[in-house]
């Protein structure tokens, strides 16, 4: 059995927005990354502890070297949420079941497509699953999530014949950024979007065909370096002739800011791709790799000290001593203890100011004044 679906409901988004994406990563390896290994071992501690918390028993993996003290930290405070939520929906409904780690099967729509959802509750009609999220980047939006609508799909097909529900909850949880999204939909809309939208784009997508599409979607394409269409977007984008008068307009300095980030990020993808290949082996025609600059750094701090003080320099000249920043605080106490002890000690002042797309869920910012040059 493939460990993946050859269309994931990870990767939905891309190929439902660029079918021929599918068929342009097949010959890119799946090398992985120390993040889906890190977001692995987070989801194995989650189900573990849910399913301990839910029996009342201890958490007998709570401080142990095998999982990192602030992933135990964060998966616990996840955990009785999750247990908090379903005790709330049982207080109302007596017979939900709450399941971890359901493979939810949407092949009616998708050849092969499988997912895991990682808790799945049924109740009074509605079924609630829940995606937990356990990187740090960017806060991900349930709203029409392709991934968790899919889930959706596999959930009416695995349940629906079980029990009686026409609603669907979906709901990511990404505890190291404190954000839960809740989209609700139901069951008749979702089976429309699947007919209607999911099963045209997969049977492109297995066939390889359509158009390439560049988008947002193509961050997370493995064959984003070497896409064409993506790289004559971006050579088009660059050389757009702006003609007279000799400055820019305010609507084309906007309508540039728009196109900068793609640019910059095919460019980033198109170096790393590149170097990749040539520390492989792959000679680059006018091209070759060399050692970049780096900073000096002690080999063995402990032996500095060591030799300062044979050198007869006091201590205090040398070293110096200061109080642990937030992030290092935190993971030394514990999420818990750091937040009863420091809570009231933290204070997090407004950032900086950043130009956005105007479709960006932050609120508008309305500080300008903080920010002016004197």
């Amino acid at each position: 059995m493939a460990k993946h679906a050859r269309l994931s409901a990870s990767g939905a988004h891309r190929w439902m927005a660029c079918p021929p994406s599918v068929k342009l990563e097949s010959g890119f390896p799946d090398t992985g990354s120390e993040y889906a290994a890190e977001g692995t071992q987070a989801h194995d501690l989650a189900e573990r502890w849910i399913q301990l918390k839910l029996k009342g028993l201890p958490l007998i993996t709570k401080g142990r070297q095998t999982y990192p003290q602030d992933m135990q930290d964060c998966i616990d405070e996840y955990t009785d949420w999750v247990v908090e939520f379903y005790n709330r929906i049982r207080h109302e409904c007596e017979d939900a079941i709450l399941l971890t780690e359901q493979r939810l099967d949407f092949s009616k729509w998708v050849p092969g497509g499988f997912g895991t959802g990682d808790v799945v509750i049924i109740a009074d009609g509605t079924i609630h699953i829940i995606d937990l999220k356990y990187g740090k980047g960017v806060p991900v939006s349930a709203d029409h999530n392709p991934q968790l609508m899919l889930y959706g799909l596999g959930a009416i097909t695995a349940y629906d014949l079980v029990y009686e529900f026409d609603k669907v909850d979906l709901i990511i949880n990404q505890p190291r950024l404190d954000s839960i999204s809740v989209y609700s939909t139901t069951v008749e809309d979702l089976l429309t979007w699947g007919e209607e939208v999911v099963k045209p784009a997969a049977k492109m997508a297995m066939k390889g065909e359509g158009e390439q599409t560049p988008g947002e979607h193509c961050r997370f394409c493995k064959a984003a370096a070497v896409c064409r269409a993506r790289a004559s977007e971006a050579a088009r984008l660059a050389a757009e002739d702006f003609g007279e008068p000799e400055t820019l307009t305010d609507e084309e300095i906007a309508d540039m800011l728009g196109k900068l980030d793609r640019i910059v990020d095919y460019c980033g993808r198109l170096k790393e791709y590149t170097l990749a290949e040539a520390l492989r082996g792959k000679k680059w025609n006018g091209y070759k790799v060399v050692e970049g600059k780096s900073r000096r750094k002690y080999g063995d701090e402990l032996a500095v000290a060591d030799k300062l003080r044979e050198a007869g320099y006091d201590e205090a000249s040398f070293y110096e001593k200061k109080l642990l920043g937030i992030t290092a605080m935190e993971k030394m106490l514990g999420k818990k203890e750091f937040n009863t002890v420091l809570g009231s000690q933290v204070v997090k002042p407004a950032g900086a100011p950043v130009l956005v797309p105007a479709t960006d869920k932050r609120p508008e910012y309305t500080g300008a004044d903080d920010f002016k040059e004197e």
